[in-house]
This record gives structure tokens, sequence and C-alpha cells, in this order.
């Protein structure tokens, strides 16, 4: 059956996307090869953060620069991404290693699949917990990110006269259209993943006091809340940096420019 899935999926993407749509499978099975890479590294003890951080910067370039190019929508995507992701890192490790919420939850514990498995995975499991959170959340963020850049760099070429507050007015007008449409769907995407498991709660007699400060429960809903809080910070970063490597003349901003030109895959603004 997922061979069938696979197949009509392949069909699909080549039929509604053309080549733009191979390119996507192609950089999606990249993608799952990263992931492999990142399961064993871990499992042979290379340290999380740097694997994370590594595989996290792979993801990008593939999903943005292979599919993409290098362009300034794509460059300024990709810094804003990269940005976003370490410093709610940074969150995401405090909250998880004060909340206690790594490690097995209640229902994963008692499973049969692992009740006779080693629990001990010999690794720090707030890191390797965050890590999942950033990783969880990658996708999202980049999406919205690419949206707000390719928004904001069509404003700007089609109105070239626009100064950098300008454009980051129009950037700000764009972003509140737009995140209202990925917080709903970042919620109702974590709900439906959730609903099997509020059943089996409900079913056990959990009152909704219970419910809430369950650690399974818990755990779901906290990829759900970061992912909004990444796509709410994504937003204004990505405005700013494109904006900026658009109309800055500071020399950060004319290298990258100059380096985007180089790529030779857009006509950039002066």
């Amino acid at each position: 059956m997922l061979l069938v899935l696979s197949i009509i999926l392949l069909v699909f993407m080549g039929i509604v996307g053309g080549e733009r749509g191979l390119l996507s499978l192609v950089s999606l099975i990249f993608n799952v090869i990263i992931l492999l890479v990142y399961i064993y590294g871990i499992n042979f003890g290379i340290n999380i953060i740097f694997m994370t951080l590594i595989c996290s910067i792979l993801f990008l370039s593939i999903t943005l620069f292979y599919q993409n190019g290098k362009n300034i929508k794509t460059v300024g995507s990709f810094l804003s991404v990269l940005l976003v992701e370490i410093s709610l890192g940074i969150l995401i490790s405090i909250i998880t290693y004060c909340s206690k919420l790594a490690g097995f939850n209640e229902f994963e514990k008692y499973e049969e699949s692992i009740m006779y498995l080693s629990h001990n995975l010999n690794m720090n499991m707030e890191v390797l917990v965050a890590a999942v959170v950033l990783l969880a959340m990658l996708g999202a963020i980049m999406d919205t990110s690419i949206a707000i850049s390719t928004s904001v760099f069509e404003i700007s070429r089609n109105n070239e006269e626009l100064t950098m507050k300008d454009l980051l007015q129009s950037g700000k007008n764009v972003g509140k259209d737009i995140l209202g449409t990925t917080s709903n769907t970042l919620f109702l995407a974590g709900i439906g993943e959730t609903i099997m498991l509020s059943i089996l709660m409900v079913k056990s007699g959990y009152d909704f006091e219970k419910l809430i400060n369950s650690k399974a429960f818990f755990q779901e809903i906290f990829i759900i809340l970061f992912a909004n809080i990444g796509c709410l910070i994504i937003i204004p970063v990505t405005i700013f940096m494109v904006s900026f490597i658009i109309k800055s003349n500071r020399k950060e901003a004319v290298y990258l420019r100059e380096y985007c030109r180089k790529a030779n895959s857009f006509t950039i603004p002066e």
C-alpha cells in the first residue's frame, strides 16, 4: 500500500508541479536521507546540538536553494529561519528543562512495543526533546518565511521607488493575512494528531484538569504552540531581512545583493 501511495504521489507531483514538482520530490528524498543520518548519528553518540544545527542547515539548503535557486528571496528566508531556529532553540531548551517534559510519557512507558526495551537511551533527553521540537516546526517556519520573502521581493520589484520603510510596511500588511491562515492550519493539523490521544484519556477517566496537566497531552500541544510562535516571529524577521538586503546600503546588504547577482537567478532591484 505504501508503494501504491508513493507512486500516486509521484504522478500527481509530476502532473501538477511539472519540473518543479519533480524537484520537490528529489529534495524530499534527500531530506529523508538526511533524517536517517541524523537519527543514526545521534545513536552513535554525536552531539545532538551539533547534529540538529547541521541537519537544519542541510534541510533549509536543499528545500530553498535546490528548488528555488540562490536569490534574494531564498537567501533572506534562509538567514531568517536560521536566526529564529537558534533563538527559539534556547527558549525551548529552558522550558523543556523547567517543565520536565523530556522522556517517555505515561502512555509510551507502558506500550507493549517498548515495555521490554531499555528506557535508558544514554543521552540528554532534555536536549533531545528540544531538538525534536525544532525539527518538527522547521517546515512550518520555512513555509511561512518563503511566502513572506517572495511577497516582499515582488512588491519591491514592481515598485522600485519604495523606500525601506515603505517596504517594511507593505510586508507587514502581507504578514497579517498570512499569519491568520498559518496559525489555523497548524492548530488544525496538531489537533488532528491529538484527537485519538484525547479520546483515550477521556475514556480512561481523565477530567479536564488532569487532561491539560498530562505529560502526553502537553508534549503534543508543546509542538503546536511553538510552531505557532515560530511562525509569528518569522514574519517580522523575514520582512526586515529581505527589505534590508534589497534596500540597505550597509556592506552586509551590498555583499548579499552581489552574491545573489552572481548566482544569476533574478534581476535584483536597486
